[in-house]
Protein backbone atom coordinates (compact mmCIF):
# COMPACT_ATOMS: atom_id res chain seq x y z
CA UNK A 1 0.00 0.00 0.00
CA UNK A 2 1.23 3.47 -0.90
CA UNK A 3 -0.32 6.56 0.66
CA UNK A 4 0.27 9.98 -0.84
CA UNK A 5 -2.59 11.80 0.85
CA UNK A 6 -2.40 11.44 4.63
CA UNK A 7 -5.42 12.27 6.77
CA UNK A 8 -6.36 12.51 10.49
CA UNK A 9 -6.81 9.06 12.02
CA UNK A 10 -9.56 7.97 14.39
CA UNK A 11 -9.52 4.72 16.36
CA UNK A 12 -11.88 2.31 18.07
CA UNK A 13 -11.57 2.73 21.87
CA UNK A 14 -10.19 -0.24 23.81
CA UNK A 15 -12.30 -0.51 26.98
CA UNK A 16 -10.89 -2.03 30.16
CA UNK A 17 -13.00 -3.39 32.99
CA UNK A 18 -11.50 -2.51 36.38
CA UNK A 19 -12.33 -3.35 39.98
CA UNK A 20 -12.55 0.42 40.59
CA UNK A 21 -14.31 1.31 37.29
CA UNK A 22 -17.75 2.90 36.92
CA UNK A 23 -20.24 4.17 34.34
CA UNK A 24 -18.75 7.52 33.30
CA UNK A 25 -17.19 6.15 30.13
CA UNK A 26 -20.76 5.36 29.10
CA UNK A 27 -22.73 8.30 30.49
CA UNK A 28 -20.19 11.16 30.35
CA UNK A 29 -17.90 10.26 27.46
CA UNK A 30 -20.23 8.06 25.36
CA UNK A 31 -17.68 5.30 24.82
CA UNK A 32 -20.00 2.33 25.18
CA UNK A 33 -23.66 1.36 25.62
CA UNK A 34 -22.72 -1.37 28.11
CA UNK A 35 -23.32 -1.18 31.87
CA UNK A 36 -20.00 -2.78 32.80
CA UNK A 37 -17.51 -1.27 35.30
CA UNK A 38 -15.15 0.13 32.69
CA UNK A 39 -12.26 2.02 34.26
CA UNK A 40 -10.21 2.92 31.20
CA UNK A 41 -10.71 3.72 27.54
CA UNK A 42 -7.45 3.33 25.66
CA UNK A 43 -7.76 5.79 22.79
CA UNK A 44 -4.41 5.42 21.06
CA UNK A 45 -2.37 2.34 21.95
CA UNK A 46 0.53 0.48 20.34
CA UNK A 47 1.27 -2.37 22.74
CA UNK A 48 1.67 -6.03 21.69
CA UNK A 49 -1.50 -7.10 23.50
CA UNK A 50 -3.49 -3.89 22.90
CA UNK A 51 -3.63 -2.35 19.44
CA UNK A 52 -5.81 0.58 18.40
CA UNK A 53 -7.67 -0.06 15.13
CA UNK A 54 -8.30 2.69 12.54
CA UNK A 55 -12.03 3.30 11.97
CA UNK A 56 -12.07 5.32 8.74
CA UNK A 57 -10.39 6.01 5.41
CA UNK A 58 -8.09 3.79 3.35
CA UNK A 59 -6.41 2.50 6.52
CA UNK A 60 -9.69 1.35 8.09
CA UNK A 61 -9.22 -1.97 9.91
CA UNK A 62 -5.44 -1.57 10.23
CA UNK A 63 -3.88 -1.55 13.68
CA UNK A 64 -1.78 1.38 14.81
CA UNK A 65 1.21 -0.94 14.98
CA UNK A 66 0.71 -2.01 11.37
CA UNK A 67 0.38 1.59 10.20
CA UNK A 68 3.44 2.81 12.09
CA UNK A 69 5.51 -0.21 11.02
CA UNK A 70 4.71 0.42 7.35
CA UNK A 71 4.86 4.23 7.38
CA UNK A 72 6.92 5.16 10.44
CA UNK A 73 8.38 8.47 9.25
CA UNK A 74 5.15 9.60 7.60
CA UNK A 75 3.15 8.97 10.77
CA UNK A 76 5.60 9.75 13.56
CA UNK A 77 7.95 12.23 11.90
CA UNK A 78 11.61 11.59 11.12
CA UNK A 79 12.99 13.14 14.36
CA UNK A 80 10.58 11.01 16.43
CA UNK A 81 11.64 7.83 14.63
CA UNK A 82 15.29 8.73 15.16
CA UNK A 83 14.74 9.19 18.89
CA UNK A 84 12.07 6.63 19.79
CA UNK A 85 12.15 4.04 17.01
CA UNK A 86 9.30 2.65 14.92
CA UNK A 87 6.65 2.29 17.62
CA UNK A 88 4.09 4.85 18.68
CA UNK A 89 5.74 6.32 21.81
CA UNK A 90 2.60 7.37 23.72
CA UNK A 91 -0.48 5.75 25.22
CA UNK A 92 -3.55 8.01 25.38
CA UNK A 93 -6.47 7.08 27.63
CA UNK A 94 -9.47 8.27 29.61
CA UNK A 95 -9.93 7.00 33.17
CA UNK A 96 -13.12 6.73 35.24
CA UNK A 97 -12.35 6.18 38.91
CA UNK A 98 -15.64 5.23 40.58
CA UNK A 99 -13.53 3.95 43.47
CA UNK A 100 -9.99 4.69 44.64
CA UNK A 101 -7.20 3.35 42.46
CA UNK A 102 -4.36 1.55 44.16
CA UNK A 103 -1.42 3.53 45.51
CA UNK A 104 1.27 2.91 42.92
CA UNK A 105 4.29 4.12 41.00
CA UNK A 106 6.09 3.33 37.76
CA UNK A 107 9.72 2.70 36.74
CA UNK A 108 11.83 4.95 34.57
CA UNK A 109 13.26 3.77 31.25
CA UNK A 110 16.48 2.39 32.75
CA UNK A 111 14.76 0.25 35.37
CA UNK A 112 11.96 -0.83 33.04
CA UNK A 113 14.48 -2.05 30.47
CA UNK A 114 16.56 -3.89 33.07
CA UNK A 115 13.62 -5.64 34.75
CA UNK A 116 11.00 -5.95 32.00
CA UNK A 117 12.64 -5.22 28.63
CA UNK A 118 10.09 -2.40 28.35
CA UNK A 119 9.69 1.36 28.55
CA UNK A 120 9.29 3.45 31.66
CA UNK A 121 6.14 5.34 32.46
CA UNK A 122 6.05 9.08 32.95
CA UNK A 123 2.53 10.47 32.63
CA UNK A 124 0.30 13.51 33.08
CA UNK A 125 -3.35 13.98 34.01
CA UNK A 126 -6.02 16.48 33.03
CA UNK A 127 -9.01 16.34 35.41
CA UNK A 128 -12.19 16.41 33.31
CA UNK A 129 -14.72 15.82 36.06
CA UNK A 130 -14.55 15.56 39.85
CA UNK A 131 -17.22 15.16 42.52
CA UNK A 132 -17.05 17.58 45.47
CA UNK A 133 -14.30 16.50 47.82
CA UNK A 134 -12.52 14.34 45.25
CA UNK A 135 -8.80 13.88 45.88
CA UNK A 136 -5.69 12.47 44.29
CA UNK A 137 -2.50 11.28 45.96
CA UNK A 138 0.80 12.70 44.73
CA UNK A 139 3.99 12.14 46.69
CA UNK A 140 4.55 12.03 50.43
CA UNK A 141 3.36 14.30 53.22
CA UNK A 142 6.51 15.12 55.13
CA UNK A 143 9.94 13.56 54.85
CA UNK A 144 10.20 9.96 53.66
CA UNK A 145 13.18 7.63 53.94
CA UNK A 146 13.75 4.04 52.82
CA UNK A 147 13.53 2.86 56.44
CA UNK A 148 10.34 4.80 57.11
CA UNK A 149 8.81 3.49 53.89
CA UNK A 150 9.60 -0.13 54.77
CA UNK A 151 8.05 0.30 58.22
CA UNK A 152 4.91 1.91 56.79
CA UNK A 153 4.48 -0.92 54.26
CA UNK A 154 5.06 -3.61 56.88
CA UNK A 155 2.53 -2.09 59.29
CA UNK A 156 -0.05 -1.19 56.63
CA UNK A 157 0.16 2.52 57.44
CA UNK A 158 1.51 3.87 54.16
CA UNK A 159 -1.66 5.94 53.69
CA UNK A 160 -0.74 7.99 56.76
CA UNK A 161 2.34 9.31 54.93
CA UNK A 162 0.82 10.23 51.56
CA UNK A 163 -0.02 13.71 50.26
CA UNK A 164 -3.72 14.15 49.43
CA UNK A 165 -4.71 16.96 47.04
CA UNK A 166 -8.25 18.24 46.44
CA UNK A 167 -9.06 18.49 42.73
CA UNK A 168 -11.63 20.10 40.47
CA UNK A 169 -12.23 19.94 36.71
CA UNK A 170 -9.41 21.60 34.78
CA UNK A 171 -6.61 20.75 37.22
CA UNK A 172 -3.46 19.24 35.67
CA UNK A 173 -0.67 17.12 37.16
CA UNK A 174 2.65 15.71 35.97
CA UNK A 175 3.49 12.28 37.38
CA UNK A 176 7.13 11.50 36.73
CA UNK A 177 8.48 7.95 36.91
CA UNK A 178 9.02 6.91 40.52
CA UNK A 179 6.53 9.37 41.99
CA UNK A 180 4.02 7.58 44.25
CA UNK A 181 0.43 8.43 43.33
CA UNK A 182 -3.21 7.39 43.12
CA UNK A 183 -6.43 8.64 41.54
CA UNK A 184 -9.23 8.98 44.06
CA UNK A 185 -12.85 8.02 43.57
CA UNK A 186 -15.22 10.36 41.76
CA UNK A 187 -12.70 11.53 39.16
CA UNK A 188 -12.69 11.30 35.35
CA UNK A 189 -9.45 12.31 33.67
CA UNK A 190 -7.47 12.22 30.45
CA UNK A 191 -4.04 10.62 30.72
CA UNK A 192 -1.00 11.02 28.49
CA UNK A 193 1.83 8.58 29.15
CA UNK A 194 4.73 6.72 27.68
CA UNK A 195 3.79 3.51 25.90
CA UNK A 196 4.07 1.24 28.91
CA UNK A 197 1.75 -0.74 31.15
CA UNK A 198 4.24 -1.40 33.96
CA UNK A 199 2.80 -0.56 37.39
CA UNK A 200 4.18 -1.24 40.86
CA UNK A 201 1.26 -1.48 43.28
CA UNK A 202 2.15 -0.47 46.85
CA UNK A 203 -1.23 -0.45 48.64
CA UNK A 204 -4.72 -1.54 47.57
CA UNK A 205 -6.98 -0.98 50.59
CA UNK A 206 -7.18 -4.76 51.29
CA UNK A 207 -10.03 -5.03 48.78
CA UNK A 208 -10.83 -8.33 47.16
CA UNK A 209 -11.29 -9.24 43.52
CA UNK A 210 -14.47 -11.04 42.34
CA UNK A 211 -12.81 -14.41 43.06
CA UNK A 212 -12.04 -13.36 46.63
CA UNK A 213 -8.29 -12.91 46.14
CA UNK A 214 -6.24 -9.81 46.84
CA UNK A 215 -4.42 -8.08 44.00
CA UNK A 216 -0.66 -8.49 43.98
CA UNK A 217 1.63 -5.86 45.47
CA UNK A 218 5.07 -5.11 44.02
CA UNK A 219 7.02 -3.79 46.99
CA UNK A 220 10.47 -5.02 46.01
CA UNK A 221 10.38 -3.34 42.59
CA UNK A 222 8.68 -0.26 44.06
CA UNK A 223 11.65 0.26 46.37
CA UNK A 224 13.98 0.30 43.35
CA UNK A 225 11.88 2.89 41.49
CA UNK A 226 10.58 5.12 44.29
CA UNK A 227 11.28 8.86 44.54
CA UNK A 228 11.51 9.52 48.26
CA UNK A 229 11.53 13.30 47.78
CA UNK A 230 8.62 15.02 46.02
CA UNK A 231 9.57 16.83 42.81
CA UNK A 232 8.61 20.49 42.41
CA UNK A 233 6.89 20.21 39.02
CA UNK A 234 3.89 17.94 39.65
CA UNK A 235 1.28 20.73 39.62
CA UNK A 236 0.85 22.22 36.13
CA UNK A 237 -0.27 25.84 36.21
CA UNK A 238 -2.18 27.66 33.47
CA UNK A 239 -4.97 30.24 33.07
CA UNK A 240 -8.26 28.38 32.40
CA UNK A 241 -9.91 31.55 31.06
CA UNK A 242 -7.25 32.39 28.48
CA UNK A 243 -8.10 31.99 24.79
CA UNK A 244 -5.48 30.35 22.59
CA UNK A 245 -2.44 28.19 23.31
CA UNK A 246 -0.77 27.61 26.68
CA UNK A 247 2.03 25.22 27.56
CA UNK A 248 1.12 22.58 30.12
CA UNK A 249 4.19 20.34 30.12
CA UNK A 250 7.12 19.88 27.76
CA UNK A 251 9.35 16.98 28.82
CA UNK A 252 11.55 14.46 26.96
CA UNK A 253 8.63 12.03 26.55
CA UNK A 254 5.89 14.36 25.31
CA UNK A 255 4.94 17.98 24.83
CA UNK A 256 1.42 18.96 25.86
CA UNK A 257 -0.29 22.31 25.29
CA UNK A 258 -3.84 23.26 26.23
CA UNK A 259 -5.84 25.23 23.70
CA UNK A 260 -9.11 27.06 24.18
CA UNK A 261 -11.09 28.18 21.17
CA UNK A 262 -13.78 30.84 21.57
CA UNK A 263 -15.26 31.47 18.11
CA UNK A 264 -11.68 31.12 16.89
CA UNK A 265 -9.44 28.75 14.93
CA UNK A 266 -6.10 26.98 15.26
CA UNK A 267 -3.92 25.43 12.55
CA UNK A 268 -1.71 22.35 12.88
CA UNK A 269 1.09 22.33 10.33
CA UNK A 270 4.05 20.62 11.99
CA UNK A 271 5.90 17.99 9.94
CA UNK A 272 8.57 16.86 12.42
CA UNK A 273 6.11 15.09 14.73
CA UNK A 274 2.67 13.54 14.89
CA UNK A 275 -0.01 15.46 16.81
CA UNK A 276 -2.68 14.00 19.10
CA UNK A 277 -5.80 16.02 19.89
CA UNK A 278 -7.68 15.16 23.10
CA UNK A 279 -11.04 16.85 23.57
CA UNK A 280 -11.61 17.77 27.21
CA UNK A 281 -14.53 20.20 26.86
CA UNK A 282 -17.02 21.38 24.25
CA UNK A 283 -17.16 20.64 20.52
CA UNK A 284 -14.83 21.34 17.62
CA UNK A 285 -14.62 20.93 13.86
CA UNK A 286 -11.43 19.67 12.25
CA UNK A 287 -11.05 20.53 8.54
CA UNK A 288 -8.56 18.80 6.29
CA UNK A 289 -8.82 19.25 2.54
CA UNK A 290 -12.45 18.39 1.68
CA UNK A 291 -13.12 16.37 4.85
CA UNK A 292 -14.71 17.56 8.10
CA UNK A 293 -14.26 15.74 11.41
CA UNK A 294 -16.60 16.67 14.26
CA UNK A 295 -15.02 16.22 17.66
CA UNK A 296 -16.80 16.37 20.99
CA UNK A 297 -15.69 15.86 24.59
CA UNK A 298 -14.01 12.50 25.10
CA UNK A 299 -12.82 12.06 21.52
CA UNK A 300 -9.26 11.90 20.21
CA UNK A 301 -7.62 12.35 16.83
CA UNK A 302 -4.15 11.40 15.59
CA UNK A 303 -2.71 13.71 12.95
CA UNK A 304 0.26 12.06 11.17
CA UNK A 305 3.39 14.12 10.59
CA UNK A 306 2.79 14.06 6.83
CA UNK A 307 -0.80 15.32 7.25
CA UNK A 308 -0.44 19.09 6.99
CA UNK A 309 -2.69 22.14 7.08
CA UNK A 310 -5.30 20.88 9.52
CA UNK A 311 -7.67 23.65 10.60
CA UNK A 312 -9.49 23.49 13.93
CA UNK A 313 -12.54 25.64 14.61
CA UNK A 314 -14.59 25.82 17.76
CA UNK A 315 -16.70 27.88 20.08
CA UNK A 316 -16.12 27.17 23.76
CA UNK A 317 -13.92 24.18 22.88
CA UNK A 318 -10.96 23.05 24.95
CA UNK A 319 -8.46 20.38 23.93
CA UNK A 320 -4.99 19.07 24.64
CA UNK A 321 -2.47 19.09 21.81
CA UNK A 322 0.25 16.46 22.28
CA UNK A 323 3.37 16.06 20.14
CA UNK A 324 7.12 15.49 20.27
Amino acid sequence: MHITNWYPLQFQPILKEKIWGGQQLKTFLSKTPEDLPFGESWEIADLPEDQSVVTQGVLKGKTLGEVVSAFAKAVLGTPVVNQFGENFPLLIKYIDAADDLSVQLHPDDTLAKALHQGSGKTEMWYIMKAVPGAQIIVGFEGKMTPEKFDTAVATGTINDHLQYIDVTAGDCFFISAGLIHAIGKGIVLAEIQQTSDITYRVYDYHRKQPDGSLRDLHIENARKALQYTNPDDYILEYDPSKIGVQTLKHCPFFKTDIIKLEASSHTIDRMDSFTVLIMVAGNMICRHQDKIYKLTIGETLLIPADCTSVLLEGTDAKFLEVYL
